[in-house]
């Protein structure tokens, strides 16, 4: 009796690993760590591809893939994999607004019992010849008819002589002075912006400041006016 035990839990544990080995399995090609290492904040899209495989005996199918903030968007070039197939996730990151280093996931669900979520991580370093501070540009709560100004400190982090040779505003109601437009290595300049009493509604874009450096050509700022009152 206690042999037919054995050998019927024996049979059970095979026959649990046939069928566990008989299912697909969905594996990131090169594992779940991806850098997009260093860039340049030039309010360009980073674009990453992570390549799927199933590398069980069954098909496979992508039920949907999300992200962990809105800032990076992904898609799947084929959702259902045969057995040994691979497919295509296209990822993109706006780095815009952001400083140093930075983690973002990618979340893949598929029907694998045993993994149903592949999560890859992905990190790089958003870094600026020309950095701004602040980063971004926000006037919140102007009210309506009178005017109002904010400020930018764009300092030279690179080893390079940088010139600014032009300044684009998201808005004809916004106007911009620069006190000084050729940094040297180490050297800054304040960029102020001024609202005009004109300005009837919210503005919501970017200022875009072109330069000569290689590094950055152009540097992207996120700005937003709020405007209240009748």
């Amino acid at each position: 009796m206690t042999k037919f035990i054995l050998v019927l839990f024996i049979t059970s544990v095979a026959a649990a690993l046939v069928t566990q080995q008989a299912e697909a399995q969905l594996k990131v090609v090169g594992g779940n760590d991806i850098s997009f290492g260093r860039v340049y904040q030039t309010g360009k899209l980073v674009h990453k591809k992570i390549a799927l495989k199933n590398v069980g005996t069954d098909t496979i199918s992508i039920g949907g893939i999300t992200t962990s903030c809105g800032c990076t968007v992904a898609s799947i070039t084929d959702s259902v994999l045969t057995p040994g197939e691979e497919s295509e996730v296209k990822v993109q990151f706006n780095p815009t607004g952001y400083i140093g280093e930075v983690t973002k996931y990618v979340y893949i669900t598929n029907t694998y019992p045993q993994s149903r979520l592949v999560t890859v991580k992905m990190t790089g370093n958003i870094v600026y010849a020309l950095q701004p501070t602040p980063s971004y540009i926000v006037f919140n709560n102007i009210i309506k008819g009178q005017p109002d100004s904010g400020s930018v400190t764009l300092s030279n982090t690179s080893d390079e002589t940088i010139r600014i040779t032009k300044v684009e505003l998201p808005s004809p109601e916004l106007t911009y002075k620069l006190k000084k437009k050729v940094l040297k290595p180490g050297e800054f300049s304040d960029l102020d912006i001024y609202v005009d009493s004109t300005a009837k509604s919210s503005i919501d874009g970017y200022v875009r400041v072109k330069t000569t450096s290689k590094l950055q050509p152009v540097l992207q700022l996120r700005m937003f006016v709020g405007i209240i009152g009748n």
